[in-house]
């Protein structure tokens, strides 16, 4: 109990105060100030945004055009959550252009339901049941005319900052010059 006041009065010993936002010609400042009453330290951190930067992450990613159109990968992506899983697939085309390789736009690919029947209760009582559904969404990305090791990088930085409940799966294709004999 002790220990449990002692955290509070912690908790009020620590402010915090946030000034509001301003508008300096074209940036946007926020300052926050966190002070502590018993060291009387004041920690300022000062946060600068461009307006056109934040602008830049609310458009359609941009895109690299191909020049051979020679297929390299092709990424599916797999996930419960229709939102999120187009948020990754933004992320993906994105980083696709920062990488310098041409992607194709979020190809929708149908939409897979699985329905379950269960009883509700553990003995008897078939009549009273119960119906689950779950539906896995599914998008497609085709890289082209790209690298094998830019391709092994980008596929390596998407499994890394992959969120829960996204799959991934990538077919990845090389082509090789016939030799003549």
């Amino acid at each position: 109990m002790l220990a449990l006041r002692q955290l509070r009065a912690s908790v009020r010993q620590l402010r915090l105060y946030t000034t509001e936002a301003k508008e300096v010609t074209g940036a946007v400042k926020a300052t926050e100030l966190i002070t502590n009453s018993s060291n009387n330290k004041v920690l300022e951190l000062p946060k600068t945004v461009e307006v056109e930067e934040l602008s830049e992450a609310f458009e359609v990613p941009k895109r690299v055009s191909p020049t051979h159109n020679i297929p390299v990968c092709n990424l599916q992506l797999r996930g419960y959550l229709p939102q999120q899983l187009d948020f990754y697939a933004d992320f993906a085309r994105r980083a696709a252009y920062h990488l310098g390789m041409p992607c194709s736009g979020t190809v929708p690919l149908p939409t897979q339901t699985s329905r379950w029947t269960v009883i509700k209760s553990p003995f008897i009582h078939k009549k009273s049941q119960e119906n689950f559904e779950r539906k896995t969404h599914k998008r497609l990305l085709q890289i082209k005319d790209a690298h094998p090791e830019v391709v092994d990088r980008w596929l390596k930085y998407l499994t890394i900052n992959a969120p829960s409940g996204i799959g991934l799966r990538a077919t990845r294709f090389e082509f090789e010059s016939l030799k003549g004999q």
